[in-house]
């Protein structure tokens, strides 16, 4: 059985370490519990960690490049309550960008940006941030 780490930090060694790179390849093992919002260029979804259970909100924003046709792409993970995941469950397709600006202000995130013309770049932030969106 996975332990989670304290309140503070959320999820597990498996979900959530230390390693923003390392945090970012992790991602890849959570499973989508409910997607929120699907538009092509605004996805945002609730993961699950099948380790601790651990749940995450994702946002996904990407801005279309019209001249050169390179997108900048970015991904914000940040490790939710059991309160807030059934609140963001509840209101599905009706959150809001401030809405989520408003979630975990302060907790740490993950941020993996593709800017246009510069190679991605992972990093921790804090909160959630919704980029430009087509």
């Amino acid at each position: 059985m996975i332990t989670r780490q304290s309140e503070d930090s959320f999820g597990c060694g498996h979900c959530w370490p230390s390693s923003a790179n390392a945090a970012w390849q992790a991602r890849a093992r959570l499973s989508c519990e409910v997607e929120l919002i699907n538009e092509s260029h605004f996805h945002v979804m609730i993961l699950v960690c099948p380790k601790c259970s651990q749940r995450f909100v994702s946002v996904f924003t990407e801005q279309i490049d019209w001249v050169e046709g390179e997108d900048p792409q970015s991904w914000t993970l940040l490790p939710i309550t059991p309160p807030e995941a059934a609140s963001l469950s509840q209101l599905g397709s009706a959150l809001t960008e401030p809405g989520l600006h408003a979630l975990g202000q302060g907790r740490r995130s993950l941020r993996c940006d593709y800017p246009k013309e510069a190679g991605p770049r992972c990093f921790w932030s804090t909160g959630i941030h919704v980029l430009l969106h087509d």
